[in-house]
């Protein structure tokens, strides 16, 4: 009697151990994705795009210069990488790791909004940028999400899908 009551409790003990841990790893918090790392191997492989200005969340003023790619709540963000042309052209690369991977939505749609206001600033000023613009790559893997705008962009695609397949 006493051998099969130490079994039972042991098994119940081994259940609920299994589900702690499964329950766990479904938490939605993100491993983190070094974005800029992740950016400087994207931009390596972007040898078309033209010299481009790169801010990071390594930069003093990481936080304001997040602004210039999306309105997003910058406490959501664990590491960014964002590189624009330097002269006003639509290329552009950016990688940002979340803290929270069920946050990828929400910054999605608000890369989608930066798209649309340069596609504007495009017509008005550059209209031959227009079609570069419209075929921009926007895409997440986990906690990672990108936005690639330039003449290169599914190779550029293809190191961001290979730099954080380990996620």
């Amino acid at each position: 009697m006493k051998h099969s009551m130490r079994r039972r409790c042991t098994s119940a003990l081994l259940i609920l151990s299994l589900a702690a841990a499964a329950f766990t790893g479904c938490s939605g918090k993100a491993k983190g994705v070094d974005a800029v790392s992740v950016g400087k191997a994207m931009q390596k492989e972007a040898s078309s795009f033209p010299k481009l200005k790169v801010v990071t969340s390594e930069d003093k003023d990481a936080d304001l210069n997040f602004t210039a790619l999306c309105n997003y709540k910058y406490d959501r963000i664990a590491s960014y990488y964002y590189a624009y042309s330097k002269d006003g052209t639509a290329p552009e690369i950016a990688v940002i790791s979340l803290k929270e991977a069920s946050d990828a939505a929400s910054l999605m749609a608000s890369l989608k909004d930066h798209v649309k206001n340069r596609q504007g600033t495009m017509q008005e000023y550059s209209p031959e940028q227009v079609e570069m613009m419209e075929g921009y790559i926007l895409k997440h893997q986990g906690s990672a999400v990108t936005l690639v705008i330039g003449p290169q962009n599914a190779i550029v695609e293809k190191v961001f899908e290979k730099e954080v397949k380990g996620e």
